[in-house]
């Protein structure tokens, strides 16, 4: 899938249990953004490219929140 992001990670929440307490998930799958050590937060989309592409640019328009 062609996104606008250099690299997507995915995370297995049975292997990383600190990991998905660390950043409060609470459903999965969750998508979060984080670019150049920025936490800009949660991205709630569709895993359908254009929702998805449109979520991620909403999320890089917020200001960056502190890392949980």
């Amino acid at each position: 899938m062609p996104l606008p992001v250099e690299r997507l990670c995915w995370v297995d929440a049975g292997d990383n249990g600190g990991l998905v307490q660390r950043y409060g998930v609470f459903h999965l799958p969750s998508l979060f953004l984080i670019e150049d050590g920025q936490f800009l937060g949660a991205v709630q989309s569709r895993l359908h490219l254009p929702e998805l592409s449109r979520a991620l640019e909403q999320a890089r328009a917020r200001e960056p929140e502190e890392l949980p």
